[in-house]
């Protein structure tokens, strides 16, 4: 029996890991804690292959070993998915039901998009088994897909599906001797494509409108820079910025009611443009047409089901976020790693010794820094997750020293920025608090953001600036009413009787998207305002 190679263990236990690992003791417990385990994962592999570089070993990497593990990790996914469905297991997310072991269907229905064409690996496999096993694999990832209800999960593996079949059958309509079948199963799968889209849209109707605008404000931005790009998170620091701006010049737009607080354009493509500008989607069709060239070059199954699985993150691309989770990474590598493989597997160790081993040294030492950067990171991360339980459990003024001790180490992370802005608030440390969000600025544009801000306004008595703070967190998200409550509030406290009331006459005819006990506290106290002509706070 042949051992398996220890570089196939090691992607195997990387798969799992990113797919499956939470940890409630961080502040983020589904996405962060998969980050952490891919970069260990990383500087383990590394320090392993700078040995095996050091010693003139070859790092073997068997591929049909690491296909099996993508199978076996998406069938674990999907069934976990399934059992949610059906409540065996409990679900991550307050929202959605189906989610497998991510925070929402996005990194659950992309995972298993990504995955899904290496079943094809073995669907005509000579082994009966395998084939019937790559059979069960298939069913239950496609299942899955559907049952998360993700409209780009349908879409990709309808696309894929469709693909795989005609290139099952080419050969009864090669397009050289059968143009016209070629031409009808492309008419069919274009066709096939815009009805199952038109399918999907009505579906979540409200939610494809939201996403319309989001593409709208998006375009906005790219078209401001349209070659330079923001840099790496332009999008989070610029977005609703736009969209307030958008809803400031369409006050009576169709999607007041539908927009939200944006943390991603939901579209990779759209979100590198404004981070990177538009020479960098020329850059990635150049890189899709060398992928397909070196498939040309050297034909291989093994090279058809890698394209298959880089077009079908390519189309989840176009209506979600995929690459915000690890195990798309990885899968991104196996594929292009096998596709341009077979052009440059010798290169390296046709390299003289003393190349070889300074690659390995520097391999090495680049390995081991990260593996310190991660314990170093998970430390501070550990740390934060602390402080903000306490903080949560009333000991906030006791945690404050404990969050500036962090404040070097997440000097860039918006989120922590704004929780430690939101704590100094909450201990009524205004300016402190607002020093903290002039820097979080720097970084996020944000309707939450926003408030904190008006409420350490409010607090040190500045209305003037506090309402320019509502007034801006309204038109990011018309649809909430907190910024509206707390610019009556204002209205109140400047002795501006007149807009408060007709502020509150506003608030209590606004059409509710999603009603709740605060809205309805706010209405009832809105009301009580104007039957008394004053109000309590």
């Amino acid at each position: 029996m042949k051992s398996i190679p220890v570089s196939s263990i090691l992607y195997f236990l990387l798969s799992l890991g990113v797919l499956f690992v939470n940890a409630n003791t961080f502040t983020d417990s589904q996405i962060f804690p998969k980050w952490i385990f891919m970069f260990a994962g990383l500087g383990v592999i590394g320090c392993l292959f700078s040995f095996y570089l050091f010693l003139g070993k070859r790092f073997v990497c068997n591929a049909k070993c690491c296909y099996y593990t993508v199978i076996i990790s998406c069938f674990l996914q999907a069934g976990y998915g399934i059992l949610q469905f059906f409540n065996i297991l409990s679900s991550h997310s307050i929202t959605y039901n189906v989610v497998g072991s991510f925070d929402n269907p996005a990194g659950f229905a992309g995972s298993l998009c990504a995955g899904l064409p290496f079943t094809f690996y073995f669907l005509q496999y000579s082994n009966k088994k395998v084939q019937w096993a790559s059979w069960c694999a298939l069913f239950v990832i496609v299942l899955g897909v559907l049952l998360s209800e993700s409209r780009a999960g349908s879409i990709s593996i309808f696309t894929v599906l469709v693909i795989y079949f005609i290139h099952q059958n080419k050969n009864k309509f090669h397009y050289k001797k059968h143009i016209g079948s070629f031409l009808l199963c492309l008419s069919f799968l274009l066709i096939s494509i815009f009805v199952i889209s038109v399918t999907v849209y009505h579906l979540k109707k409200d939610s494809a409108d939201g996403r319309l605008l989001i593409w709208r404000c998006t375009w906005e931005m790219i078209k401001h820079e349209p070659f330079t790009g923001y840099g790496v998170g332009g999008f989070s620091a610029h977005y609703m910025d736009y969209q307030a701006q958008y809803f400031k010049e369409h006050p009576d737009s169709q999607f007041a009611i539908l927009a939200d607080n944006i943390k991603s354009p939901f579209n990779e493509y759209l979100s590198v443009g404004v981070q990177f500008g538009i020479l960098t989607w020329v850059l990635l069709i150049a890189a899709g047409i060398f992928l397909i060239l070196c498939h040309r070059k050297h034909p291989t199954k093994a090279g058809y089901v890698s394209l298959l699985s880089l077009l079908s993150i390519a189309v989840f691309s176009f209506f979600s976020y995929p690459f915000t989770y690890p195990f798309i990474w990885i899968i991104s590598a196996l594929s292009v790693s096998t596709l341009i493989g077979k052009a440059y597997e010798n290169t390296l160790f046709q390299k003289t010794t003393i190349i070889k081993r300074g690659i390995a040294f520097f391999l090495l030492i680049g390995s081991l820094f990260l593996l310190i950067e991660v314990v170093s990171r998970i430390k501070a991360e550990l740390e934060w997750g602390k402080v903000a339980h306490m903080s949560l459990c009333g000991r906030t003024n006791d945690m404050l020293p404990r969050y500036h001790n962090l404040l070097h180490t997440f000097r860039r992370n918006l989120y922590f920025l704004y929780n430690y802005s939101a704590e100094l608030c909450v201990a009524e440390k205004y300016k402190e608090c607002l020093a903290i969000t002039a820097i979080c600025c720097n970084y996020w544009s944000d309707y939450n953001l926003e408030l904190v801000q008006a409420e350490a306004y409010i607090g040190l008595k500045q209305y003037d600036a506090a309402k320019h703070h509502l007034e801006k967190a309204t038109l990011m998200c018309p649809v909430r009413f907190i910024p509206l409550y707390r610019l009556h509030y204002v209205y109140m406290k400047q002795g501006k009787a007149e807009k408060a009331n007709r502020l509150a006459q506003l608030i209590i005819e606004k059409p509710v998207k999603k009603n709740s006990t605060i809205i309805q506290k706010i209405k009832a106290e809105m009301k009580h305002h104007l039957s008394r002509k004053t109000c309590l706070y």
